[in-house]
């Protein structure tokens, strides 16, 4: 139904799903992969801002991939423990049980190596990364290699000393500006994470950093309109999940607009509890997440602000709402702009959970 109603109104597709505006971020994004491999480019943005659709909707429909080498590393849900773990989401062996065969070629998530130099990098005797650039070299397309949520390399070591995630990003240097072998795409929920690589100088002056944030609310408003909702029920859509494009149709998906308003004002009040109970659920744990006793307190401070002003600002924190901050954006609930220092709702829907929370402590 949601298809057949949308296709008909001009709407695109992207594996099954409808994939709405980003007109300048696919123009941004083509003028970027034609130029000369110059910078690391980080892409960021709230939860569900759909940045890994974007970048798989330009490589797949915008790009002639015969012009293009391209490689996709999601490190979403990899299990990367140690040095090794991170090796074997590059190195791809054929047959497990063949591991004496020291000059056979193997075949790799990325390249092929043979299997001597797979033992020397295990055993650290060869650079992984010096191995890597090697493999480039070799590569005569245009070429992209695309990172997502590279912070799962965090707090990994090489031999106990060397941070691998440091590591990793001087090798991504070395793709860009160095050689301008490759492109090279990290994109990173985890702005405060983020964060710290914005003011690592020698980051800060080799990469773009480029958020990635919901459409404005005319796109919304357009959708919704196009989904036949009459202007009471998109305003009241509006006001809970704002131009967070995932939820409108999610919205779609429970209430139809045929429903009464009674149905849409209930579901909307349900999603609400949810993400006031995702909110109360860590104050009340505080102890679960390492917090201290006043993280309450210091909570309500950031939600009063916000509240009144739509936003808090990074400067104005003290030591104990720096660890509220960096916990409530790890769980998705607020989002932190490193380029800006503001910290806002995550979507539209943790505003209006925030606003109950200070209204029942009032």
């Amino acid at each position: 139904m949601l298809s057949k109603i949308l296709k008909n109104k001009g709407y695109r597709f992207f594996r099954d799903y409808p994939f709405v505006d980003r007109e300048e971020e696919i123009k941004f994004l083509k003028e970027f992969f034609e130029k000369e491999p110059s910078r690391i480019l980080f892409l960021y943005g709230p939860k569900s801002t759909g940045k890994t659709t974007l970048i798989e909707y330009v490589i797949e429909n915008e790009l002639n991939k015969k012009d293009f080498w391209i490689k996709y590393l999601n490190l979403r849900g990899v299990l990367i423990a140690n040095y090794d773990n991170f090796i074997y989401t590059f190195f791809e062996e054929e047959d497990e049980n063949i591991t004496t065969e020291l000059n056979r070629t193997y075949d790799l998530k990325i390249f092929k190596l043979e299997a001597k130099t797979l033992k020397a990098v295990k055993e650290k005797r060869k650079n992984l990364f010096v191995e890597l650039i090697r493999q480039f070299e070799r590569i005569k397309e245009k070429k992209l290699l695309i990172i997502d949520e590279i912070q799962v390399l965090e707090d990994i070591y090489i031999n106990g000393e060397k941070e691998l995630l440091k590591e990793f990003l001087n090798f991504c240097v070395s793709l860009t500006k160095e050689t301008h072998l490759s492109h090279v795409v990290i994109l990173t929920s985890n702005t405060i994470f983020l964060n710290r690589l914005y003011n690592d100088a020698k980051l800060k002056a080799t990469s773009d950093f480029v958020l990635i944030d919901h459409p404005d609310i005319k796109v919304a408003r357009k959708l919704l309109e196009d989904l036949e909702y009459n202007n009471e029920q998109i305003d009241l859509i509006i006001e809970y999940f704002g131009s967070a494009i995932s939820y409108l149709l999610y919205t779609y998906m429970m209430v139809k607009p045929t429903d009464s308003i009674e149905k849409l004002k209930e579901f909307l009040e349900e999603e609400k509890i949810n993400a006031y109970m995702q909110i109360v659920e860590i104050l009340k744990r505080y102890k679960k997440y390492n917090l201290s006793s006043n993280a309450k307190e210091e909570f309500l401070k950031i939600a009063k602000e916000i509240v009144k002003n739509g936003k808090f600002l990074f400067k104005n924190a003290n030591e104990e709402m720096l660890d509220v901050i960096d916990l409530f954006c790890e769980k998705e609930i607020l989002f932190f702009d490193p380029q800006t220092g503001i910290i806002t709702p995550n979507s539209r829907i943790y505003l209006k959970a925030i606003e109950e929370l200070k209204k029942d402590e009032d």
